[in-house]
């Protein structure tokens, strides 16, 4: 029964993160069809039905999340502007802005945000979640976790924070009931 527990948190941030991309996709008036066109013009080839079925399911990469706003031409915080620009990979991109967001927070580190992570039941080994972060192969989802317990200015242009609290005070009470 508990594994069915952690998997409906896991699902509630998944839902959180395909909420937020489909904010993007909805304020610049983007189909799935259109932004699948935008990002094969980009030389990142996906279908129509690849691209709705990783939106709707919420699990997807962060690279794949700024890839479709710079696709989309979405808007996005003003301070991301250095990630869109340049001709880094979009993993590369992922990792830079991730760190320079947890940057602002330099007596965490990442042994410390697994801590707080853990707090909301989010659980990553600090190897792990080193790697993933420097490598950029983080899942969208890690980021909002991350964004809700750091506090990343910008998140407000996806999601309303309150929602993210709420996912996370939910995870919190499964993770103590362990």
């Amino acid at each position: 029964m508990q594994g069915k527990i952690v998997d409906s948190v896991d699902a509630m941030w998944a839902h959180l993160t395909s909420r937020a991309i489909r904010v993007a996709m909805t304020r610049s008036d983007v189909s799935y069809a259109q932004l699948a066109d935008a990002l094969t013009r980009e030389g990142i080839e996906e279908s129509s039905r690849s691209v709705e079925g990783k939106v709707q399911r919420g699990t997807f990469r962060f690279s794949f999340f700024l890839e479709a706003l710079a696709a989309s031409r979405s808007e996005y915080p003003p301070h991301w502007s250095p990630t869109f620009s340049g001709k880094l990979s979009w993993d590369r991109r992922a990792s830079r802005l991730i760190r320079r967001e947890l940057a602002l927070s330099p007596w965490l580190d990442d042994r410390k945000l697994c801590g707080r992570l853990e707090e909301i039941g989010v659980g990553i080994e600090p190897t792990t979640l080193s790697r993933q972060l420097d490598e950029g192969t983080f899942a969208a989802t890690l980021f909002f976790q991350c964004a809700t317990v750091c506090h990343f200015e910008g998140v407000h242009f996806f999601l309303n924070p309150a929602d993210l609290y709420d996912v996370a005070l939910h995870g919190a009470r499964v993770w103590s009931g362990r």
